[in-house]
């Protein structure tokens, strides 16, 4: 263990959905970065979003690149780091068994702390609405005519039309069909004490049946991140 190590605030950060190269928060998510002590960061999916840089033509700034350095000054200070891919950068999980030193990739990935285990996902296979079903196919057309609307805003105005979307009396019943879900999703696979994951947006720990759901929440709107010290977990807002 290195002094930095000894002398973190946290165990294990776990944070999804920055979307770096799209709709990332550059201000606070370097913020984030640069204030950060902990041993063990474990990214939840969509942290580059080469899906909206291939259809959308978002660019990739000098603000993305700093945020990867302060990412790797972690790891050349020993900091674990783990990196589940999300949807927005499917492409490169054909790499899920990529390990180089304290850096690892893989498709989920188990976390135990004081005697519990918690799956990590980033969770978008396993919802009614992004497992393959007719649901998703209509969610994907939505998302698709009001993705490249909600960027045009955001850059312009400053503004989310898909945040404003989700507090509506239809976005919270999706969120919670989603947080469901993905709870019955670890309740099948038995064996675990919770369920840790990103893809929704929307930071929340809550107890859902005979498990704990907890989801990291975004560094696009809500900027939040999930922490976890000696077996505890909160969120952490910016």
């Amino acid at each position: 263990m290195t002094d930095n190590q000894s002398k973190a605030f946290y165990d294990t950060v776990f944070v999804s959905d920055v979307h770096l190269g799209a709709r990332c928060n550059h201000t606070k998510f370097l913020k984030f970065l640069g204030e950060l002590k902990t041993k063990k960061i474990v990214f939840v999916g969509d942290i580059i979003d080469i899906y909206c840089m291939e259809k959308y033509k978002t660019r990739w700034v000098a603000e993305d690149t700093e945020c990867v350095h302060k990412i790797i000054k972690h790891m050349q200070n020993g900091v674990e780091v783990v990196y589940i891919p999300g949807n927005h950068e499917a492409k490169i999980r054909r790499y899920g068994d990529f390990k180089h030193k304290n850096f690892k990739m893989v498709d989920e990935y188990i976390h135990k702390t004081k005697g519990k285990k918690y799956i990590c996902t980033h969770g978008d296979k396993y919802s009614k609405f992004s497992s393959g079903s007719w649901k998703q196919l209509i969610f994907n057309k939505g998302y698709e005519i009001i993705t490249p609307i909600s960027l045009w805003l955001e850059r312009i105005f400053q503004f989310s039309l898909v945040y404003q979307l989700k507090n509506t009396i239809d976005g919270k019943k999706f969120i919670d069909q989603y947080e469901n879900d993905i709870a019955q999703h670890c309740i099948d696979l038995g064996n675990y004490d919770g369920i840790i994951c990103g893809h929704i947006h929307h930071a929340n720990i809550r107890r859902i049946g005979s498990v704990d759901y907890m989801c990291c929440g975004d560094f696009v709107d809500s900027c939040t991140a999930l922490v976890e010290k000696d077996g505890y977990f909160h969120h952490i807002k910016y």
